[in-house]
């Protein structure tokens, strides 16, 4: 009896920590629906987990200087990219006027809520909309930088943004990192940001296997040329 009483109080013990993170990582996906976080508010109750869901229902997702990536059928003058402005409010070019407030909007809200503006303009119009992430890509890629990702994309399809990895990557050796601590590492491949709950700023390291013969190289030839430009500067003094 005392030993079925012990296993009560240990899964009794286990279930609240799933749940916690299991609400957790709710919260902090970039796509998350209002139904999921309402869910997740009422287990998460008066915590201060429950506060951050709690703002953001109330406030929404997006802030001044978020990015919009917008697809208009036939009308390529609403077919771009557009910012977010103070308010928070999107403000689009002709034939739309005015401004589609954000405030209290989540990223899995946008499309219908801008289909719904742009339909008061050009009926039937299809529309898709598509908040974008902020990220750092980094490592064995071509092109190192800060780029503008789709928040319903794959984490290969931010690896493509900064020009596909270069011949030394690791591609199943990928690491994320938020505020210079390591949050996730793993592969590149079928995996999406929303899943990873990935944040404006984080940012995605791919590992690699090149030659450290290579570095060795660089850094010889780099002090053989300081070495011969001090010599050189040496003669000139005398």
């Amino acid at each position: 009896m005392r030993g079925s009483r012990l296993l009560v109080a240990a899964l009794l013990g286990v279930f609240p920590i799933a749940l916690t993170a299991q609400d957790g990582k709710v919260a902090d996906r970039p796509l998350a629906t209002r139904e999921e976080l309402q869910a997740a508010l009422q287990r998460a109750g008066a915590s201060e987990e429950g506060a951050r869901i709690k703002a953001r229902l109330t406030q929404g997702d997006f802030r001044r200087g978020d990015r919009i990536a917008l697809t208009v059928q036939a009308e390529s003058a609403l077919t771009d990219t557009f910012t977010v402005a103070s308010g928070p409010e999107l403000i689009l070019p002709p034939p739309t006027t005015g401004a589609l407030s954000l405030q209290g909007v989540l990223r899995s809200e946008l499309e219908p809520k801008v289909t719904e503006y742009v339909n008061k303009f050009r009926n039937n119009a299809v529309v898709r909309a598509q908040p974008l992430l902020r990220l750092s890509v980094q490592g064995e890629v071509a092109k190192g930088g800060i780029y503008a990702v789709p928040a319903d994309a794959q984490l290969a399809d931010a690896l493509m943004a900064a020009g596909g990895t270069t011949q030394y990557a690791k591609t199943n050796k990928v690491t994320i990192e938020r505020n210079g601590r390591r949050i996730w590492e793993g592969s590149a491949f079928d995996t999406d940001l929303d899943a990873l709950s990935l944040q404006d700023g984080d940012q995605i390291v791919v590992g690699g296997n090149r030659p450290s013969g290579n570095d060795t190289l660089r850094i010889t030839a780099l002090l053989v040329s300081i070495a011969g430009g001090l010599y050189g500067l040496s003669r000139a003094i005398h």
